[in-house]
């Protein structure tokens, strides 16, 4: 019977202590934050394939977001949602540079492309 209660007690722990971490880590976001991800990625059959990932994983929505992808190709975005993605593909004709973002909350990022790591026999992955 004491073993009974002793199992429950820890589960209650557990419990709590879960409780309580997830509402410090909500309470710790910020309220904008903004993660890019742009990626160049270069496969056989389709060439090089350029993307730009933008992921609002602040408390608050972001609006007025202004992406510079190069000359003549700044691209835009009325808001985006928290916990929310959207990507932002470069014209052709575009010559890729640094890419820019900003929002009218005062974020800033600057950023360049990156090439994922390719796996020997996964798709996509080129030889």
């Amino acid at each position: 019977m004491r073993r009974i209660y002793l199992y429950y007690s820890l589960i209650g722990v557990i419990f709590i202590a879960a409780l309580i971490f997830l509402i410090v880590k909500q309470e710790s976001k910020e309220p904008y934050a903004l993660e890019v991800d742009a990626t160049k990625d270069t496969t056989d059959i389709a060439g090089t394939f350029y993307r730009v990932r933008v992921n609002n994983v602040g408390m608050y929505p972001l609006s007025g977001i202004s992406v510079y992808l190069g000359k003549n190709d700044v691209q835009y975005l009325d808001n985006l949602a928290p916990g929310q993605s959207f990507f932002f593909y470069p014209k052709p004709e575009t010559e890729l540079e640094t890419i820019n973002i900003s929002t009218k909350e005062g974020i800033h990022v600057t950023t360049d492309y990156r090439t994922p790591l390719k796996g020997i026999g996964l798709p996509g992955s080129g030889r």
